[in-house]
């Protein structure tokens, strides 16, 4: 057997006839050669380059439009919790002013007979002197009074928030139709020319049934200020002295209750 050797650098394996398989051992340099065009020999660096560069813009361009994204939604995101915070402390400060218009209201409430001056207010006096003596005498009178009416306006969202109840939107018109309400009722009470203290209690009662049914219906509401109403009444029962005194508790906190309802509710809604 004799191995010859190519002009290309290949040898080759031969039998001894002259004859035989011929095996030939590759270049490595040839191979690439072959198998590669020409032109990528120049241009493969600076096509592979451009590549890169291309695949690092847009990555580049990717993660700068995802950092904007993140930005633009922390912002909106912050806006909001400012918003809700803003709104929660104007809610606040209304329920309180109202808390003081309501006391004030409630001094100025009497009739010709029975009910005098500052009877109906005495349950939310008490509720001041509790606070201040809570409060080592620190407490404000006015601040009492204003969380009492941050009390009552808060009582049915925070109803309706624990039995998960959707509540229809309260408008602006329905707040005012209820404050129109509770005046027009406190001055007919006062300018009226009642025969007795129980002929307006018990008118004032079924007035209340009928702006119950039209400014709310529902018989959670109807519970809480009828609750609400004999609470106020027991905490003054040494000043009662007759049934119509009884009812006139009833009537004036039950109505309360609607309009504070009524306005928590759209200020908490916002």
């Amino acid at each position: 057997m004799a191995t010859k050797q190519q002009p290309n650098g290949d040898t080759s394996t031969m039998n001894g006839k002259g004859r035989g398989n011929i095996v030939l051992v590759p270049s490595t340099d040839s191979m690439s050669m072959l198998t590669r065009p020409q032109l990528f020999s120049i241009y493969d660096e600076e096509i592979v380059e451009s590549e890169d560069t291309e695949i690092y813009e847009e990555a580049k361009k990717s993660a700068g439009k995802i950092v904007d994204e993140s930005v633009f939604t922390a912002g909106v995101t912050s806006r909001k919790r400012y918003k809700k915070f803003f709104n929660f402390v104007i809610s606040l400060s209304i329920l309180g002013i109202s808390g003081i218009a309501y006391h004030e209201l409630s001094k100025n409430l009497h009739d010709n007979h029975l009910l005098h001056e500052e009877f109906t207010s005495r349950p939310l006096v008490l509720g001041v002197k509790l606070c201040q003596q809570l409060s080592f005498g620190l407490f404000p009178t006015w601040a009492g009074y204003a969380l009492e009416g941050i009390i009552f306006g808060s009582m049915l969202p925070v109803l309706d928030y624990w039995r998960g109840v959707k509540v229809a939107k309260v408008s602006l018109s329905g707040v005012l139709r209820s404050v129109n309400a509770i005046l027009g009722v406190a001055f007919g009470i006062r300018r009226v020319e009642w025969s007795s203290s129980l002929q307006a209690s018990v008118a004032w009662f079924l007035l209340d049934g009928v702006l119950w049914l039209f400014f709310d219906g529902s018989l959670s509401v109807l519970l809480l200020g009828f609750t609400m109403g004999l609470i106020t009444a027991i905490t003054s029962y040494a000043e009662i002295v007759d049934l119509s005194q009884l009812l006139y508790f009833i009537d004036f906190y039950f109505l309360g209750l609607l309009f504070f309802g009524k306005l928590g509710r759209f200020l908490y809604q916002r």
